[in-house]
């Protein structure tokens, strides 16, 4: 089985994207800064994947936001009246930009663990930036996950079929054996390119149509495999 990362394992937990929270903080630290871009999270992330390490000592961890924070800021032209310390932003910008911004569904380590023990192999394919894995990681959903596909490592989005198709390949099986679980119907529409099959996970009871099954909660899930 493969899910979706946002909006179908985990949620903001601020109720609100990244990019707002961002533009909230810069206002009420007085910075100016350029309109907010949702390419301005695949541009900094390309740093993350590539230098953040979860095992970093709490000196590394700071020393890496310190980084990210000057490298988005930089991104963003923040125009202060004064030099910018960045080191005193970073804890702010990583609880906003890091995993901690995020929050898991109450059900979802409960399917993930159910479906592991019974024998299900388990992966991530999303439209997200590079660096996934590690916030899987710290959210506590890594250790269920043997593979972890972003369209930020992958240079293509969703339904574009080549990210199902990495993640069938890193599985080792045939795609007519995976079930994709997603939120969106670009999720269903590339999943069926791929050969998978594809569950709509419409959370809140609304109402949706097509041709494939629909559960409102993942835990119905349970039901399917």
């Amino acid at each position: 089985v493969t899910f979706d990362f946002y909006n179908t394992l985990v949620y903001h937990r601020a109720g609100i994207g990244r990019g707002r929270q961002y533009q909230e903080y810069l206002a009420a630290s007085g910075f100016v800064s350029d309109a907010w871009e949702h390419q301005v999270l695949y541009d900094v992330f390309d740093f993350y994947g590539s230098a953040y390490r979860t095992t970093f000592s709490d000196e590394d961890n700071l020393s890496f936001w310190s980084e990210f924070t000057r490298r988005l800021f930089e991104r963003t032209r923040v125009r202060a009246s004064g030099p910018i310390d960045h080191a005193k932003h970073a804890p702010a910008i990583r609880d906003i930009m890091g995993p901690k911004c995020f929050a898991v569904f109450d059900e979802s380590l409960q399917v993930l663990r159910g479906l592991k023990e019974a024998g299900l192999r388990l992966g991530v394919v999303s439209d997200w930036q590079k660096g996934l894995a590690h916030i899987c990681e710290e959210l506590g959903i890594g250790r269920y996950l043997e593979v972890v596909v972003a369209s930020g490592d992958v240079g293509c989005q969703k339904p574009d079929p080549r990210l199902f198709e990495i993640a069938r390949e890193q599985l080792g099986i045939a795609a007519q054996e995976i079930l994709h679980v997603g939120d969106r119907d670009e999720d269903i529409e590339g999943a069926h390119a791929a050969g998978f099959s594809a569950a709509l996970l419409v959370r809140g009871g609304e109402q949706a149509g097509g041709n494939v099954p629909v559960i409102t909660n993942l835990r119905e899930l349970l039901s399917l495999v």
